[in-house]
């Protein structure tokens, strides 16, 4: 009998959080999706910085020639581990971000979230060798979009 009674307005924050944590979850969610790899094309696609800000989200994302699966298997052939690193059994995943470019280049790589810098290095230059890939669009134009991709390095 003591305790004040939950005003109206406390009531209505409630409701206006839900939906924004909701939204913030998905928004999460759709960076746990692992690409998938694909067979690998002639040359990298190591593109230039044409100063647009990348898109995090579009209509179309930006299409790895083969699909998913096609990329998870470029990124597994491709991918070399590190003397020094196999000798310390490091082992770990490394998330890699680029962007694919207007014309489905790669450019801007970084490593999100790292393991040890020779495997962090070999990630970044796996990424870097990536083929072209098919760009994202935005309202019926090709624009840069951000792209990020796991990569595992365990030992048998």
């Amino acid at each position: 009998m003591t305790k004040k009674r939950t005003s109206s307005f406390a009531s209505i924050k409630l409701l206006l959080v839900v939906p924004v944590l909701g939204f913030v979850l998905m928004f999460v969610s759709a960076f746990t999706n692992t690409p998938a790899p694909s067979s690998p094309p002639a040359s990298p696609a190591i593109a230039e910085d044409t100063g647009e800000t990348p898109f995090v989200q579009v209509e179309e994302m930006p299409i790895f020639p083969g699909g998913d699966e096609a990329l998870l298997k470029y990124i597994a052939q491709n991918t070399n581990y590190p003397a020094n690193a196999r000798e310390n059994s490091i082992q770990g995943r490394v998330i890699v971000r680029f962007c694919v470019t207007e014309k489905g280049g790669i450019n801007k790589i970084s490593v999100i979230q790292g393991v040890d810098p020779e495997l962090d290095a070999e990630a970044i230059r796996v990424a870097g060798s990536l083929p072209t890939f098919k760009p994202g669009r935005q309202g019926g134009r090709n624009v840069p979009v951000w792209y990020m991709i796991p990569i595992t390095f365990s030992l048998k």
